[in-house]
């Protein structure tokens, strides 16, 4: 698979596991090392996978990707935020040249197919240890594809909400073929000079995003604002647009659509 990736960056130091606990913890340890950027883990069965929230994430063998990846951007601390979504946009648009299907992105940090779950980031960030600094020492950021499950394989709990891209094809596809073209994609737009593409990766995430301008209630900590999805800040928060005409914005939260 290295051999075929053709990256600059990413995939360089290529760690692979039959079977792991976390692909997202066991790079942060190696992060704390100094491994470099770019390093990547990827693992075929995840015993102990989550999403936000430390929410569980269901990472059974042989139909899914499941893996992670060190970067170490030259990113303002306030502009952190705007990763998670800045690698939903690369995601999306690649599973929807390789599926021929549209994929639509949820603000933070999920892709979605007709509205049900396919894809989850999650973006964990280490700040420097240097006293008083406000640099990002390094951020893993995991993804969670499912390929190949069918409806049969997802929890109850997920009551339709989940969704595979065999289910959104039609068909079983070969998961190397997409890891490696998501490698491909990741490494030239995360790569290379990052905080000047995330801009225009951003204004890609509006156009890939129904929720926009739409009527949504947003679960934030211990409350529920009800608003219009104005837009999305240069370091990705939610712009919500209140019932009195004014602006508030979110840095994290759980977002549904008023129906």
């Amino acid at each position: 698979m290295q051999a075929q990736l053709h990256t600059a960056v990413l995939g360089k130091r290529l760690i692979v596991f039959n079977r792991i606990t976390s692909t997202n913890d066991f790079l942060k340890r190696l992060a704390r090392r100094g491994a470099e950027a770019g390093t990547l883990v990827l693992a075929d069965q995840q015993t102990a996978g989550r999403g936000r929230l430390g929410r569980p994430w269901q990472s059974s063998p042989q139909v899914g990707l499941w893996f992670s990846f060190i970067l170490r951007p030259a990113v303002a601390l306030e502009n952190i935020g705007a990763l998670p979504l800045a690698i939903a946009v690369v995601v999306a648009e690649t599973l929807s040249s390789l599926g021929g299907q549209p994929f639509a992105v949820k603000w933070p940090n999920d892709i979605l197919w007709q509205q049900r779950k396919v894809c989850g980031i999650l973006c964990e960030a280490q700040i420097s240890p240097v006293l008083d600094s406000h640099a990002v020492d390094y951020i893993v950021a995991g993804i969670g594809v499912n390929v190949n499950q069918h409806e049969r394989d997802f929890h109850s709990a997920w009551g339709g909400r989940a969704a595979s891209l065999a289910i959104a094809t039609g068909k079983i596809l070969d998961r190397q073929k997409i890891f490696l073209e998501l490698v491909r994609q990741l490494d030239a737009g995360l790569f290379e000079n990052l905080a000047k593409n995330i801009p225009l990766l951003l204004w890609r995430w509006r156009a890939l995003c129904p929720n926009l301008g739409k009527r949504v209630n947003l679960r934030h900590a211990q409350e529920t604002v009800a608003g219009i999805f104005e837009d999305i800040g240069a370091g990705g928060e939610l712009i919500l647009r209140l019932a009195d005409g004014q602006c508030r914005a979110f840095a994290a939260g759980e977002v549904s659509l008023v129906k």
